[in-house]
């Protein structure tokens, strides 16, 4: 889930613009998160015994700070909204009809290139296929009109959890009345795969690029290890950190704990690749792993280093 997102952006093209806000609050909230736990940890730390007063003073002493431990406040709720008006923001963009116009034309476009090689595994028409595809693009307007238009899209008390439940619901009633139930099941699994297609789609790009591009069979084969690598670091990523919270497109997940499972789980790709390869085309799935790496250990360092200056006494 959080190793191939940047692959998944070159892909597709363009991100919308919900999953651009989305990307900017996770960065911020990593750093801020980061930031609580150095707080917290030195919060814990015995306190330097105090320097005797001058005998000579005779101005009171200012009254002691409030200690960092004695704050009971949860992780979510310590530090401020990096963007307070974002959902404000939001909401101001959605009620301009030349901005949902111009994001369901964007969206029509994004689902039209994610969804690519579904028709043809469906056996779709031409007919069927864009009106499939006009179908998600109005339901990822819809997803994205509540959930910027929240809280005044509220209803009846209802969590944002819950009605996004339900809209999902509302929308496979859709989708299965437009294409029957077995060819729903599908879609989900198609869904389901999208990240690792996106992956072996990249990997065959750059094969494309050589003298011996990748076969059909072997985007099959490949599409299979990648997809068992990936649900394999999600599954091991939620059992260290407890997290099941889904990264949006185009967000790099920069903890240690994800980049170390990442790295682990492309080493395992191209370990099985080796059997599927020839040695050229195996070499440049090893180089396009490296420079994988070697971003996501950059970005991770980044964000590193950002909370380290913010938290750093000035001189």
């Amino acid at each position: 889930m959080f190793k191939t997102t940047v692959l998944w952006v070159a892909l597709a093209g363009t991100t919308a613009a919900s999953a651009w806000l989305w990307i900017q609050w996770r960065a911020e909230r990593e750093i801020n998160q980061q930031l609580l736990a150095r707080v917290a940890a030195q919060a814990h730390q015995p306190a330097p015994a105090p320097k005797p007063a001058p005998v000579a003073a005779s101005a009171p002493q200012a009254a002691s700070p409030a200690r960092t431990s004695n704050l009971k406040l949860p992780a979510e709720t310590a530090m401020p909204e990096p963007r307070p008006r974002l959902r404000e923001d939001s909401r101001r963009l959605m009620a301009s009809p030349e901005f949902r116009k111009a994001y369901r034309e964007r969206q029509r476009l994004e689902v039209e290139n994610t969804y690519r090689d579904l028709p043809g595994l469906l056996n779709l028409t031409p007919d069927q296929t864009e009106r499939l595809f006009d179908l998600m693009a109005d339901q990822g307007v819809k997803l994205l009109e509540l959930q910027w238009g929240w809280p005044a899209s509220q209803q009846d008390g209802k969590s944002l959890q819950t009605m996004s439940a339900e809209l999902r619901k509302q929308n496979d009633a859709e989708l299965s009345q437009l294409l029957g139930e077995r060819n729903l099941g599908e879609l989900k699994e198609f869904r389901g795969s999208l990240e690792s297609r996106g992956e072996v789609d990249a990997l065959r790009a750059e094969l494309a690029r050589t003298s011996e591009p990748m076969r059909e069979d072997q985007f099959d084969s490949m599409l299979a290890v990648v997809h068992a690598e990936n649900q394999r670091a999600d599954q091991e990523l939620k059992a260290r950190t407890g997290n099941d919270i889904p990264l949006a497109p185009g967000f790099i997940s920069s903890s240690p704990a994800s980049v170390e499972l990442a790295i682990a789980a492309n080493q395992r790709i191209v370990e099985s690749a080796a059997m599927l390869l020839t040695p050229s085309q195996l070499s440049t799935v090893k180089d396009f792993y490296r420079r994988q790496r070697l971003q996501m250990e950059t970005q991770r360092d980044l964000i590193r280093l950002q909370g380290e200056a913010m938290i750093r006494k000035p001189n």
